[in-house]
């Protein structure tokens, strides 16, 4: 089986308010396509990752326990995300537990 899953966001405009209002879903994307994680389930998180400021994309995915790093080119109000890295420690992919 192979998994693929896109990263659609909703975004929250007001956290706080009696009744939730979100923003028009969109799907993120990287070198300018939709985002495409594939054998895998997606879990993305928005961070800033590399202490520069900017929120970086984060993705855990199910196959193989990997973790990908999307850092942010752009702005945090318009950001940028092209190619990934696996993230790692000592040189060596962080792996999670999966399956």
């Amino acid at each position: 089986m192979r998994f693929v899953g896109y990263i659609l966001l909703i975004a929250a405009l007001a956290a706080f308010a009696d009744l939730p209002t979100f923003a028009s879903p969109f799907f993120v994307k990287a070198n300018g396509v939709d985002l495409v994680v594939t054998a895998s389930i997606p879990d993305p998180c928005v961070v800033d990752w590399d202490g520069d400021g900017l929120k970086d994309l984060v993705i855990g995915q199910f196959a193989y326990g990997k973790i990908r790093f999307y850092p942010n080119s752009g702005t945090n109000a318009d950001p940028v995300f092209t190619t990934y890295t696996f993230l790692q420690a000592g040189g060596v992919d962080i792996t999670m537990a999966y399956g």
